[in-house]
């Protein structure tokens, strides 16, 4: 299940200063098992540009890098079950010290048993008091409630609806975050978005409460973040200049847009734990694909990121938003639902970065 911890735990790992290695490096591999792509991040965080378009050499290169090295690498939020990939991918790896170490996060069992050499560890559910602490921590800065004794109760039955998923209790705890006020916590106890039925337990109606909880100009950014793609690596000040460009940070009291709005927008959003930093990168950021699920679910009529062809193109007609990643098949039929976006207002190719879509192919109208 998303939300227990996953990627927290490799991180706790990955970053424990007693463990020594030659070599570390973090790669966030999502749905896309793009075997390229995948080396390519590889020899960026091992120092190499990676500029190569032939895998073969790509592969020759890293595994140069890797050769008689003890190293350290995760590959976190793993789909793909195709074993000829994984079994190409994996070669240059081999090269590495025998006491080199790979942790895969998953979400699939079958993923597991594929790629593993060692039995997996499934996380559980945390325990209510642990959800507790993890709830405490982002809503009051403690551990516990013993300096608001007047809000346990509502905090214990708040965490019950969490189903001890601590992305649930971090983003509830981020909508309270400094709001020691009964009447508010009462409000999100007794929300009626606890009753929509959901087939992932209670994060999701946890979730969309942490949205509804935004004031009306995070809302909007948030939502517009719907056409980034899962489990890739974006930048803070690009997001903010593409904010910009939609004329999302209009500062009326200055009568002129403000990148420096844009940077407390986005620092809002993160301390809610909408974002999260990097662990392979501290300078870029990312967002738990559960995150961006709940982006395209509230900005479904008007965000559109588009992976493979789209269908029912009379339901993309209030479209104004929409990015793509290029692909092999870019025929003409996978473009054509585009003709009925008459509203479109952003168009943003996506391969590698966010960076590319800034330098080459945001339009405006």
């Amino acid at each position: 299940m998303g939300g227990l911890g996953k990627t927290t735990l490799a991180q706790l790992v990955y970053n424990d200063p007693m463990l020594e290695f030659d070599l570390k490096a973090w790669v966030s591999v999502g749905e896309d098992f793009d075997v390229s792509r995948v080396t390519k991040t590889f020899l960026l965080q091992l120092g190499d540009g990676g500029d190569d378009k032939d895998l073969n050499v790509l592969q020759v290169k890293l595994k140069q890098k890797l050769s008689g090295n003890k190293f350290l690498v995760v590959l976190d939020d793993v789909w793909t079950q195709n074993y000829e990939e994984w079994t190409l991918f994996w070669g240059p790896f081999e090269a590495g010290a025998p006491q080199s170490r790979v942790i895969v996060t998953t979400r699939s069992q079958d993923v597991s048993l594929m790629m593993g050499t060692t039995q997996a560890y499934a996380l559980k559910k945390l325990s209510h008091n642990e959800c507790m602490s993890v709830f405490a921590q982002h809503a009051l800065g403690a551990n516990n409630f013993d300096a608001h004794l007047e809000l346990k109760q509502m905090g214990e039955e708040i965490v019950k609806r969490c189903g001890g998923l601590p992305l649930a209790a971090k983003s509830l705890g981020g909508i309270l975050k400094g709001k020691p006020n009964p009447d508010l916590w009462k409000e999100v106890l007794s929300s009626e978005m606890w009753e929509l039925p959901d087939n992932r337990s209670n994060i999701l109606p946890a979730l969309k409460l942490s949205y509804l909880h935004l004031p009306p100009h995070l809302k909007r950014c948030f939502s517009y973040c719907a056409i980034l793609p899962k489990d890739r690596e974006f930048d803070r000040n690009e997001l903010v200049l593409l904010w910009m460009a939609e004329g999302f940070l209009y500062d009326q009291k200055k009568m002129k847009d403000s990148e420096g709005l844009g940077h407390k927008y986005f620092d809002d959003l993160l301390s809610r734990s909408f974002f999260q930093q990097s662990n392979d990168n501290k300078s870029k950021y990312i967002m738990h694909d559960l995150i961006v699920d709940l982006a395209c679910f509230v900005s479904r009529e008007i965000c559109l990121h588009m992976v493979g062809k789209l269908e029912n193109a009379k339901s993309f007609a209030k479209i104004r938003h929409s990015s793509f990643i290029p692909h092999f098949m870019n025929t003409f039929q996978r473009f054509q639902s585009f003709c009925e976006m008459k509203n479109l207002r952003t168009f943003l190719s996506s391969k590698d970065c966010l960076n590319q879509w800034i330098n080459s192919s945001t339009y405006r109208h």
